[in-house]
């Protein structure tokens, strides 16, 4: 049975309440997507905090528990890649 709280990720995304890939796991902690996916937890967390190193796999089976767009997450890493990025300099 999925988590109930994928229901409230799918209707922030949708709503555009939720403009970046981290914020998710401040609804739904990494220990409860890390069961669903069937991925190790180390490996799933270094890949959230940089958000570069994830799998469309990845990618994939998020927006299928969360039942959204994939491209939706894709957008919501890039935006996160984008943050990241401004406070570096050339």
């Amino acid at each position: 049975m999925k988590d109930p709280r994928y229901k409230a990720i799918k209707s922030l995304i949708e709503a555009k309440g939720i403009t970046r890939f981290k914020d998710i796991f401040t609804i739904v902690p990494l220990t409860v997507v890390k069961r669903d996916m069937k991925i190790n937890y180390n490996t799933l967390r270094s890949r959230v905090n940089k958000v570069e190193t994830l799998t469309f796999k990845d990618i994939i089976t998020m927006a299928d528990l969360f039942e959204v767009n994939a491209i939706d997450i894709f957008h919501l890493i890039l935006n996160d890649i984008g943050s990241n990025n401004k406070g570096r300099k050339k």
